[in-house]
């Protein structure tokens, strides 16, 4: 993974002593830098990567693209200004926010797709079994981690670092597989494609849908997000990329076939490995691609992260991260309806 240059890419902009804060988020209109997640639930940044939209769509803005495995570390970076944008989930989008101000969801981008998995011969079969376990997210404070630990409250659970007996673990996705297989985690709350393909390397059954635990079986997975400085100096760039976040996802509901193709060569590219076609199929199934950012899937997200004590700041006013009004100009010009702007 290229977790590693992430931070380093963080840490240099960060202690270069050139530039300001300020200077350093509005950027430049040659180079947009981007991040996006080695997961399935990132597919649309995948497909306009490989398909060639960035390209076309923001030219002659060259896309610079950086791969991340922790929200947190995609987080630190879009608010520093050490990238301009990044496909990222709800939980860092939320903290971000708090933390800064200087973040905005101007684009949904993924839907559903989070299971929580069991390894086989962990003796788990009811959420009593999960007592003195350990279960691996793909980050501590991040949105499967707090799926998680609400899950288990609800359950009369709690993570040890709460109180209680059951051990959180952040692990890199790409190394779950391993873990399993050594015994040294017990279960998984993950992003797709890595529960399917724990489940199809047979080492792990389905627990929980995250998708059954939501009116209507849907809930934001993954948002675009901009940091706001460079919005402010860009506003045509931002335009240019909601764009071509639109066309992706239209591109995969007109040929989900080719758009897996594509989304599996990026996510090899980004550090994955190369996954089986029942893997991608079951993943896809998992997954809605919407640019409808479904923000009151977020706003529970945040009641929740408050609830566990990730949130020192009520987080009742989330809804102002929504700059919503760029994508229903694209969409206008698609001839697609527009999405709700939250009041």
């Amino acid at each position: 993974m290229r977790k590693a240059p992430a931070l380093l890419l963080v840490v240099a902009l960060l202690t270069t002593g050139c530039a300001s804060s300020a200077s350093r988020a509005e950027g430049s209109s040659d180079v947009l830098r981007l991040g996006m997640f080695p997961n399935l639930t990132h597919a649309p940044a995948y497909v306009a990567l490989g398909e060639g939209i960035f390209d076309r769509d923001l030219a002659p803005t060259r896309v610079e693209v950086t791969y991340f495995n922790s929200g947190s570390d995609a987080q630190a970076a879009v608010t520093t200004g050490a990238i301009d944008a990044t496909y990222i989930g709800p939980g860092p989008s939320i903290t971000a926010y708090l933390q800064s101000g200087e973040v905005a969801i101007v684009s949904g981008v993924a839907s559903g797709g989070a299971s929580f998995v069991i390894r086989k011969g962990s003796g788990i079969s009811e959420s009593a079994d999960l007592h003195g376990k350990k279960v691996a997210v793909p980050g501590i404070g991040n949105t499967q981690d707090v799926a998680l630990r609400t899950w288990l409250k609800d359950h009369g659970l709690r993570a040890k670092d709460a109180g209680g007996d059951v051990a959180v673990a952040a692990i890199d996705n790409p190394e779950l597989l391993q873990t399993f297989q050594a015994g040294h985690v017990d279960a998984a709350w993950e992003p797709e494609p890595w529960p399917s393909f724990l489940i199809q390397q047979g080492v792990a059954r389905l627990f929980v849908d995250e998708a059954t635990l939501w009116p209507r079986g849907r809930f934001v997975v993954a948002n675009l997000l901009v940091n706001t400085i460079f919005l402010k100096a860009h506003p045509h760039i931002v335009k240019r990329l909601v764009r071509a976040n639109v066309e992706a996802i239209q591109a995969i509901s007109d040929d989900p076939t080719h758009a897996q193709e594509a989304a599996q060569a990026g996510l090899i590219q980004a550090g994955a490995p190369s996954f089986d076609q029942s893997v991608v199929d079951a993943a896809w199934s998992k997954l809605e691609f919407t640019w409808d950012p479904l923000p009151e899937t977020l706003c529970k997200d945040a009641r929740d992260a408050h609830a566990l004590g990730y949130l020192e700041q009520d987080p009742k006013d989330i809804s102002r991260i929504y700059r919503l009004g760029i994508l229903n100009e694209v969409l206008k010009e698609e001839g697609e309806p527009p999405v709700e702007v939250p009041a």
